[in-house]
């Protein structure tokens, strides 16, 4: 074995699992060289990618057999100081990758935790940012982004580490083709210097010109053939197509006219063979050749040839789908649209032009606005059912205990839920729960879902992402199946062959980025006389006050602290909005409660726990203690009070970095859990409970987030390990709260405040 990365006689078993996956594989020489793996879904490409980047065994449970070496270290020896410095990994879900609250916190993150200085951490993050086009979004929240950028931000967050071995796990799936010939555009000058790249990508013909070999696997996880890009796949074209492998499009076309003539298919004829598009005058489409630079704009294919419509219009009497001046507001442009039935319609556009908004409005997710919006001559309302709609992320959209049961939701026949389960590949995963199946395998059965409830109208969004080349096709057999039997399809997809292979209609998307929401500016700091402290002095100091008012229960001394409080964050110079809501809320909640006790509690409930007291007592209470709270935090934000008191207390920096996370991930909480209880409203979940039935969508859906919420936090450990976290002991802080003495005179005067007020009363 030579080179930096070294890798002998390979297999690895998951623990929980019998099975060992990967057949011995073997392979060395990734330095200063392009490396594709390619073979059908499930075969352990991403175990094998996995490996290398050390998260088998450091951080996913497991066991492998063989060597896996990085510079000599054996992969389960190495510290994490040893892989994040020599190896950077992508993987397949983007928003697993987000751990921070600002594009830029996320890209500084792992070089924070490399321990750079600052000046080194803020250029490498703007250089980075560059590369994939997100140099404008330096300070927006990533949650805020489209799917697609947030998969470029997770490529930012790898090229800031410099790597030795960059390793990308179907890097491209949700971004567009601007953006992915922008970010493979990237990789040869650092491959020069001597980087390696390890890439997974079901469709390599973007990436084919600067690969150096090509890895090719079985369904067993064993290797087919390891070589050049030429020598693997026209010498092995039958045997991986057999494989549901994707063959680059050349290669498809030289292999059709090989069998039709009954030419040889040597090495020798191969080397004089076409194997980029470049070199077989094969012109992929790109989105300037469909988009406009800021209109939308409308295609029809007419005899196989695409002509470009004013207006979409296929209805001949009364549409089945109605939309004029149809948009989400900063998310979406308005489109004009009536089908009749029968279409296969994609909608292709740029990452964030607002493709999966638009379908999310029409099935009745996101609010629109529209001057007209009928579907089948009804009003359309977030209360239609009308639309069957298969999520971005197929976990959102699942309501039953297992593969069999969710395909039968809506009581489809068992003998449909068979078929379906055969066509689909899922009988072996009939028992298991929907939330446990790999991402192919949630994809193909959310579609089969869609299938199976027999809607008039489908709207799919990224149907195909993450599928071989055979469940690519099958998927696409059964959309165009619904279309021909008159059903309305629609289907947003960055795959623009795709789209202009199977679709009937296009609705191609402004190039430019218009239809964002504002872009969020650098945060600076609160310049009010609250904002002069340590944001953890500010919690620290109103604890006292809380607890003297839970002590003394005095109506007079609710409302001195209400009215300090409403001073205070009067004063604040926070938003407006921010402000007049907090001051308004205070004394709104107040009043509310102090009408609650007195007409609608019977204070006797209380007997032998606490006295409520006068209703003007209670009320205030109540009023007093968010006052405290919301003037504490207006002049700051959570980050900033989790970074102090981290600082302040001198814990370990992972738990200030862990509780940062932590943020990100609840603010994504309740946009994953109303989702959940959307999905179960569109599939008609709860519909027997009557007016009950949003309390049972409520209920029901706790579960499944509970287990999207633990998957989720899993991927999220994942990310960070991948990034160095906890690689030293302390990582260099690019923000400093530090604690003055103002800050311990305010802590002083606050709890000598509420001392004197214990006393006094």
């Amino acid at each position: 074995m030579s080179g930096f990365v070294a890798v002998d006689q390979l297999s690895v078993r998951y623990h929980g699992h019998e099975q060992w996956i990967l057949g011995r594989i073997s392979l060395n020489q990734l330095s200063g060289q392009v490396t594709a793996v390619v073979g059908p879904s499930g075969c352990g490409k991403s175990t094998l990618i996995r490996t290398v980047a050390g998260l088998i065994p450091h951080s996913i449970p497991s066991d492998y057999q063989g060597t896996v070496a990085l510079d000599g270290i054996e992969i389960a020896d190495a510290e994490v100081v040893d892989i994040a410095t020599r190896v950077a990994y992508v993987g397949q879900n983007p928003d697993a990758a987000v751990v921070t609250r600002t594009v830029h916190d996320e890209v500084c993150f792992p070089l924070q935790n490399l321990c750079l200085t600052p000046a080194e951490i803020e250029s490498r993050a703007l250089s980075a940012l560059c590369a994939v086009g997100l140099e404008h979004r330096l300070w927006d929240d990533p949650w805020k982004l489209s799917g697609g950028l947030r998969q470029r931000l997770a490529l930012a967050v790898a090229l800031a580490m410099e790597p030795k071995l960059l390793i990308l796990d179907e890097p491209t799936s949700t971004i567009d083709t601007l953006g992915r010939d922008d970010f493979y555009s990237v990789i040869p000058p650092l491959v020069a210097r001597g980087m390696g790249a390890l890439v997974i990508d079901h469709d390599l013909d973007p990436l084919l010109p600067i690969v150096d070999q090509v890895i090719a696997l079985n369904r067993d996880g064993e290797i087919i053939a390891c070589g050049t890009a030429r020598e693997v796949f026209f010498s092995h074209a039958r045997e991986l197509e057999v494989e549901g492998i994707w063959l680059p499009r050349a290669v498809r076309s030289s292999v059709a006219l090989s069998q039709n003539q009954n030419m040889p298919s040597s090495e020798t004829v191969a080397c004089e063979r076409a194997l980029t598009c470049s070199e077989a005058g094969i012109a992929l489409p790109t989105l300037s050749d469909l988009c406009d630079p800021s209109s939308v704009t409308y295609y029809r294919k007419s005899q196989g040839v695409w002509q470009r419509l004013d207006a979409l219009d296929t209805a001949s009497g009364e549409a089945s789908v109605e939309l004029a001046n149809f948009r989400i507001p900063g998310r979406a442009p308005a489109i004009d649209v009536r089908l009749g039935g029968g279409e296969l319609v994609a909608v292709v556009g740029p990452n964030g032009s607002g493709k999966s908004s638009l379908l999310s409005g029409l099935a009745g997710i996101l609010s629109f606005e529209a001057t007209r919006a009928h579907i089948h001559g009804r009003e359309l309302t977030k209360r239609n059912r009308d639309v069957g709609y298969v999520f971005q992320n197929p976990e959102h959209q699942f309501v039953e205990t297992s593969v069999e049961r969710e395909i039968g939701v809506g009581g489809t026949a068992m003998e449909t839920v068979e078929e379906l389960l055969g066509q689909f590949d899922l009988l072996t995963h009939r028992a298991k729960h929907p939330l446990t199946l790999s991402g192919g395998q949630s994809r193909r059965l959310s579609v089969a879902t869609m299938v199976s409830e027999n809607k008039s109208i489908v709207a799919l969004d990224e149907p195909t992402y993450g599928q071989d080349w055979n469940n690519t096709r099958e998927l696409m057999r059964f959309i165009t199946q619904l279309r021909d039997s008159g059903k309305t399809v629609i289907m947003a997809t960055h795959d623009l062959e795709l789209a202009q292979t199977y679709a009937s209609h296009i609705i191609a998307l402004p190039l430019s980025h218009t239809v964002d929401a504002k872009r969020a500016e650098r945060p600076t700091g609160n310049l009010s006389w609250l904002g002069q402290f340590n944001p953890f002095a500010l919690f620290l100091g109103v604890i006292a006050p809380i607890v003297a008012l839970f002590v003394i229960e005095s109506t007079s001394l609710n409302l001195a602290a209400m009215t300090i409080a409403s001073l205070a964050i009067l004063t604040s110079r926070a938003g407006v909005k921010r402000t007049v809501g907090s001051v308004a809320a205070i004394w709104i909640i107040a009043a509310l409660m102090m009408w609650v006790v007195s007409n609608a509690v019977n204070p006797n409930m209380y007997e032998g726990v606490r006295e409520i007291g006068e209703s003007s007592t209670a009320g205030t209470f109540v009023g007093a203690l968010l006052g405290l709270v919301l003037a504490a935090g207006i002049a700051t934000n959570p980050e900033a009070i989790v970074r102090s008191m981290t600082a302040t207390l001198c814990l370990p920096y992972r738990i200030g970095a862990a509780g940062t996370a932590s943020l990100a991930f609840v603010s994504r909480f309740a946009v994953d859990f109303a989702l959940l209880r959307t999905a179960r409203r569109l599939r008609g979940v709860g519909d027997s409970w009557g007016i009950a039935a949003p309390i049972n969508r409520w209920v029901t859906s706790v579960v499944p987030l509970i287990i999207t919420a633990v998957r989720h936090g899993e991927r999220v450990a994942l990310s960070m390990d991948s990034r160095g976290f906890g690689a030293y002991a302390r990582r260099t802080e690019l923000e400093h709260d530090p604690w003055r003495m103002r800050d311990t005179i305010a802590v002083i005067l606050l709890w000598g405040t509420a001392a004197l007020a214990w006393w006094l009363h």
